[in-house]
């Protein structure tokens, strides 16, 4: 129940039928993205007296990529899709609802909405064309080591992140920000934990922290816990980790980030039955 109305789903049984891509730029043919189906489905939300209730068709999109790109960014106001069906009915646009690169740069997926479309009750293919606005990287960096104290609290030092921001003409520039650590007792253990926090107004791709001692060699503590999330804004990374109970001195952190970044055009065209495999009438005439 939202707001009085009562959701309804329509979950249709999806097989794609085709997918193709082409080359953005100066991409070689063969490093292209790609884009597969995860899921799609339709939603009606309905309550009594009201005639034309609200409808939505939600796709979810994973993309594909060279093992050695990592996807940074989704130009989520630019990115929008064509879709129709098999009946030639009105068309509609999808969306980018939410970007979950954010939430894995390795295996990134788009959700997409499209309101106030529904594939017709006969149809039986829907359609989707257009093309997606994607920021990728291809070398990883790391940023100078930053020193900590263990044990002290509330310690928040500036973070420079060289060619870690691309900006809408193809040039790379650096990113700042600031990087927060604190230490609370854990519950569980009894033990205590290091809390480190990233915060920027800039969205990089940042993959993980590299935590060593002031001698180089690796820090003794545990990574547990890794998240992600935007507001207003500003862009929020959050590792915690359990430490040993004698740990005291310094640790040094360096931030491992993706450069070498660039725009990249993902044109799609994926058709896909609405129950089964459908094949299509103009393929191999």
């Amino acid at each position: 129940m939202k707001n009085g109305f009562v959701k309804f789903l329509a979950v249709c049984a999806l097989c794609p039928l085709a997918v193709h891509l082409s080359r953005s730029g100066d991409v070689p043919e063969k490093e292209t993205l790609s884009a597969s189906l995860c899921s799609a489905h339709a939603r009606t939300w309905w309550r009594p007296g009201v005639k034309n209730p609200e409808k939505t068709f939600h796709v979810d999109l994973e993309i594909m990529k060279p093992a050695l790109w990592r996807m940074v960014y989704c130009n989520e106001k630019d990115a929008r899709l064509a879709v129709h069906d098999s009946t030639g009915g009105r068309s509609g646009v999808l969306c980018c609802e939410e970007s979950l690169f954010m939430e894995d740069l390795e295996y990134p997926v788009l959700e997409m909405e499209c309101r106030d479309w529904l594939p017709a009750a006969g149809a039986a293919w829907v359609e989707l064309k257009g093309k997606i606005p994607c920021i990728i990287g291809k070398e990883e960096a790391l940023s100078e080591r930053l020193s900590f104290t263990m044990g002290q609290k509330d310690q928040k030092k500036p973070l420079l992140l060289k060619r870690a921001v691309l900006e809408e003409d193809g040039s790379e520039k650096d990113g700042r920000g600031s990087l927060e650590m604190s230490f609370v007792r854990d519950r569980d253990s009894g033990g205590h934990r290091m809390e480190v926090k990233l915060k920027s107004s800039q969205y990089m791709g940042i993959l993980r922290l590299e935590l060593t001692t002031p001698e180089g060699a690796p820090f003794p503590a545990k990574e547990d816990l890794f998240s992600r999330s935007s507001s207003s804004g500003e862009y929020s990374w959050f590792w915690s980790y359990l430490l040993n109970p004698d740990e005291k001195g310094k640790v040094h952190v360096s931030v491992n980030y993706m450069t070498g970044l660039e725009w990249v055009d993902m044109p799609v065209e994926i058709k896909f039955g609405m129950s089964g495999l459908v094949q299509d009438s103009q393929k191999g005439e």
